[in-house]
């Protein structure tokens, strides 16, 4: 073998003595990844999907943004903020980032544990700053009348108010009024098992800690970390927040950490509500009259220490973080926090912004101990959790700060920009143990991602049912179960928060929805419960599942009878004697896949599926169109973020919705910041300053 070893290593090594020298000047560097954004029309439409949660209504939509663009370069304004910020002003926002937070909040949809009752319906008629700038500037133990708003006027409250920090807070009330449940065991044990089980969910939404893990995992040391760069695997943010958290960095017991989740002698003990919020969002013993613990526990978490803490301490230590980090960031001495709410919220922090990381980008920064693997993820997860911080926990702010990184549309891969692996392993962070050096970054490759499947289902009804959505935050059950009269399905919503869904089609007269309930729900991997949490990726069942759903581009069953999309394209096509199979195509690819043209080698698979692309357009099967948009529907190119569809002319059956006038009109007025905002006049962009 040793003999073989040599005979390999002189092949490889060639026997000349004297070095090969390159005939011709020596090859400039590769352009470095901070170089390769890609071109406008790419930002628009993959800032679009990530910002609103639907791709642009076509080419006409995208055209409107890239005179946005060109006004604001004219300005000297950064075009790719500009664009970013008029996205987040748009009537989409709120919607797809509601439920963003609802699946992050970890709120459960189903069974026995649905938070239903408290985030299903809105118990105030408009939406204000007023409730989430009353949760920000007060403690939840601090006494106010009773009302109606729930948590879901929470979550809208805290959108206008542009402050995450609130709905992280109100929302530890409505988790610890729901427990789940226990058997066969006494009374301590069943107290100790329900706070695990609350804790734990805490513990994985909250902060990205498990206290298991912290033994051989924490901002101090790890089992894979290395003074050597090249084979450290532990690249924490600074700070060391467990520490100042738990006492030491290796954390403490569980029952401890949990403490403050208890139920015995406080929920169900008392009628008092944090902030007046609705009694459906649970009731507690008022602030100051719970007993000692049932299970004897001496709680430790941040400034949190005794025998009686609950949720409304944990509220209160919270609040003194975030407003202790709110515009400036964590205070650091001698490389470590000191100020344990400080560091509690600082870990809240750093969980809130990978999370709207995670949804835009699609990957997280962080690996399953809750720690970057590497150097880049590391800086990252630093200056974004910074700049929500300081920001005020805006995330309007953080949002257009994560699409103007250089981790955001990128150029293609075949574009050949840069270096194959010249970025830093954000994207994938497994490529540093790469036997090949070269190897060991990211590619623009790493950076295409499955969408997450709530994500993917609001991108098709945004595209096809003008404002209908597809995945109902909270879905119908379906089946037999769920069957009755309008006042018993009412009477079991009202009790046990199941059936809801059921109860409000019964009792509107209609039939009980089922094929965009929770059996679709949970097959594509949409989040429904701890217990059901989903994944990212069409798998093959979840691939059977959305083609079964939008193989023949079906339209909702709320609004079966509502013309869609390709209604609309193809009342267009009849109304206009002279448009073609071709003009279908362009517009069904446009809206669908931002693509308005036939590529080269697609017309002989379109002519098998609609017949001749030249002939009439009124010609045309719709059933055929709307395989075509099935099709389309179950490509890479939508499934996908990263693939952002390529530029052309307007097609001419483009909606009226879609229309560059509609577009732009739809746009005026809107405020992009420091006094400037949108206008659109005689069908033209320009940006208004003070």
């Amino acid at each position: 073998m040793r003999s073989l070893a040599i005979i390999l290593l002189l092949a490889a090594c060639g026997t000349d003595s004297v070095p090969h020298v390159p005939d011709g000047p020596p090859e400039p560097p590769p352009t470095p990844f901070t170089e390769c954004d890609s071109d406008p029309g790419s930002f628009i439409r993959d800032s679009f999907l990530a910002i609103t949660g639907r791709r642009p209504l076509g080419q006409a939509e995208v055209e409107v943004y890239r005179a946005l663009w060109t006004q604001a370069e004219a300005q000297g304004l950064d075009p790719r903020t500009t664009v970013a910020t008029a996205l987040t002003r748009t009537p989409e926002f709120r919607p797809r980032w509601e439920s963003a937070l609802m699946d992050a909040l970890r709120v459960q949809r189903i069974d026995v544990q649905s938070m239903q009752a408290c985030w299903g319906s809105a118990g105030e008629e408009t939406v204000t700053p007023d409730l989430a700038q009353q949760i920000r500037d007060t403690d939840a133990a601090l006494a106010a009348p009773r009302g109606t708003s729930t948590m879901l006027d929470v979550a809208r409250s805290a959108l206008a108010l542009d402050d995450l920090s609130t709905v992280y807070r109100a929302q530890l009330f409505n988790l610890v009024s729901l427990p789940p449940g226990t058997a066969n065991v006494g009374p301590v044990e069943a107290e100790l098992a329900q706070r695990a089980d609350l804790g734990g969910t805490f513990d994985s939404a909250w902060l990205r800690r498990d206290t298991v893990c912290l033994g051989c995992h924490n901002s101090e040391a790890s089992v894979t970390d290395s003074d050597d760069p090249a084979i450290d695997r532990h690249w924490p943010v600074a700070g060391l927040p467990e520490k100042a958290v738990y006492g030491v960095s290796s954390g403490v017991a569980g029952a401890r950490a949990h403490g403050m989740f208890r139920i015995s002698g406080f929920v169900f003990a008392g009628d008092t509500t944090p902030w007046g919020l609705s009694e459906s969002c649970g009731q507690f013993a008022a602030p100051g009259t719970v007993p000692d613990d049932l299970a004897d526990v001496d709680t430790k978490l941040g400034s949190l220490t005794g025998k009686r803490t609950t949720v409304y301490e944990l509220d209160a230590a919270l609040r003194r973080g975030f407003d202790r980090l709110r515009g400036r960031g964590p205070t650091l001495a001698d490389g470590a926090i000191a100020d344990p709410d400080e560091a509690l919220a600082w870990l809240v922090t750093m969980a809130i912004a990978e999370e709207v990381w995670r949804e835009i980008v699609g990957s997280p920064l962080t690996i399953a101990n809750g720690f970057p693997r590497n150097r880049g993820a590391s800086e990252l997860l630093t200056q974004i959790a910074t700049e929500l911080a300081v920001s005020g926990y805006s995330l309007k702010h953080l949002v257009t700060k994560i699409v103007t990184t250089d981790f955001f549309s990128r150029q293609a891969p075949e574009a050949g920009c840069g270096a194959a692996y010249g970025y830093p392993a954000v994207f994938d962070p497994w490529t540093t143990s790469e036997l090949d050096p070269e190897h060991r970054g990211n590619g623009p490759g790493d950076a295409i991602a499955w969408l997450a499947p709530r994500t993917l289902a609001i991108a098709a009804s945004g595209a096809l049912w003008n404002g209908v959505t597809l995945a109902a935050p909270f879905p119908s059950e379906g089946g037999a179960f769920c069957t009755g009269s309008c006042e018993e399905l009412t009477g079991f919503c009202d009790e046990f928060a199941f059936c809801c869904a059921e109860a409000q089609a019964v009792c509107g007269a209609g039939e009980s929805p089922n094929q965009d309930g929770v059996a679709f729900q949970r097959s594509v991997g949409i989040y429904l419960r701890n217990s059901e949490p989903g994944s990212r990726g069409l798998s093959f069942q979840a691939r059977l599942a959305w083609e079964d759903r939008f193989g023949s581009c079906g339209k909702p069953d709320t609004a079966p009878a509502t013309p869609d999309f390709i209604d609309e394209v193809l009342a267009a096509a009849k109304a206009q004697p002279d448009a073609t199979v071709v003009d279908v195509v362009r517009a069904v690819k446009d809206r669908i896949v931002g693509e308005p043209v036939i590529q080269a080698g697609e017309s002989p698979a379109l002519e098998a599926l609609l017949g001749p692309i030249t002939a009439p357009a009124s010609t045309v099967d719709p059933a055929a169109v709307r395989h075509l948009c099935g099709v389309l529907l179950g490509s890479p190119q939508f499934t996908m973020s990263g693939l952002p569809g390529r530029d052309g002319e307007i097609p001419r059956l483009t909606p009226e919705a879609g229309s560059f006038g509609a577009v732009c009109a739809r746009l005026d007025g809107v405020a992009l910041g420091e006094g400037r905002r949108v206008t659109c006049v005689g069908g033209a962009i320009a940006i208004a300053t003070p």
